[in-house]
């Protein structure tokens, strides 16, 4: 992939073998296949409740290249374990979409049970923060350029 990509891209490569049941051992050895084949870094899964097998891991990868990790359930280590270990980057991938399925799920219960919004609107985003949020501006501006009037 590296030979017939430009220059600029990264390539991060997967590995699955802690999610798999395989163990440290094959863990590195996928590592080291996809360092060979030109991996730019390292992002490891793992489905434990603590952070023990990745930092083995990241303790016998020695950083021959960056580590990424995703963090989902060995949560309630801190970042702080993660920066000393020598981990490139962390990625809370889902929590921000978990938070807003829940905050969700709230709202909708509030609704049917007053039947109306009117309890909800001083809990919600104002109107602007999502106009913000989607560039409505720029929606306004290109419409000015590009949108012929009739």
């Amino acid at each position: 992939m590296k030979d017939t990509a430009a220059e600029h891209l990264v390539l991060v490569a997967t590995i699955e073998a802690l999610i798999a049941g395989h163990g440290l051992n094959e863990a590195i050895l996928r590592e080291n296949a996809y360092a060979e084949a030109g991996a730019d870094a390292i992002l490891i899964h793992l489905r434990k409740s603590t952070a023990y097998e990745m930092l083995s891991f990241v303790s016998e990868w020695r950083n021959r290249l960056p580590v990424v990790i995703v963090l989902t359930s060995y949560y309630r280590t801190p970042a702080s374990t993660f920066r000393d270990a020598g981990i490139s980057a962390a990625i809370w991938a889902n929590h921000s979409l978990r938070a807003a399925a829940a905050a969700m799920r709230r709202v909708c219960d509030s609704i049917a049970t007053q039947e109306g919004v009117a309890g909800i609107e001083s809990h919600i985003a104002p109107l602007s923060e999502i106009f913000e949020l989607l560039k409505y501006d720029e929606l306004a501006a290109a419409e000015k350029q590009y949108l012929r009037p009739r």
